[in-house]
């Protein structure tokens, strides 16, 4: 597959996805569970299909490049997410925040996908 199909392709799925989170969250507001947790995840996944079609043709060969910013993608991102976790912790401590189950793992799983592809994008535009 080259550049252009495989960028076409994620970008396809990002525009796909993206109008799938959105008539979720009509479905979910207009029964007034909002957020229902599962439209989360799906935004999560349209953030990760546009950063992948940004970063095709950088990761299709795989070389030093691609491998150091994998590795200090993943590396910045595990701070992020400890960072998620303790502002969660005092919130939810503080009462601040009403969520159930589901709904923290939803969040916390569409945080760690967008936290994740943007380091990438943004490491890939600084090397």
């Amino acid at each position: 597959m080259d550049s252009k199909t495989g960028q076409r392709t994620y970008l396809t799925f990002g525009i796909l996805f993206l109008l799938f989170s959105a008539l979720f969250t009509m479905a979910t507001i207009s029964t007034g569970i909002f957020p229902a947790g599962h439209e989360l995840v799906m935004i999560g996944v349209s953030v990760m299909s546009f950063c992948l079609a940004y970063l095709y043709p950088q990761f299709k060969e795989n070389d030093e490049r691609s491998r150091r910013i994998r590795e200090k993608g993943m590396f910045y991102s595990y701070f992020f997410m400890l960072g998620y976790m303790i502002i969660l912790m005092s919130l939810f401590q503080f009462d601040l925040l009403q969520l159930d189950g589901y709904q923290t793992v939803c969040l916390l799983s569409s945080l760690l996908m967008m936290t994740v592809f943007i380091n990438l994008v943004v490491l890939a535009r600084r090397y």
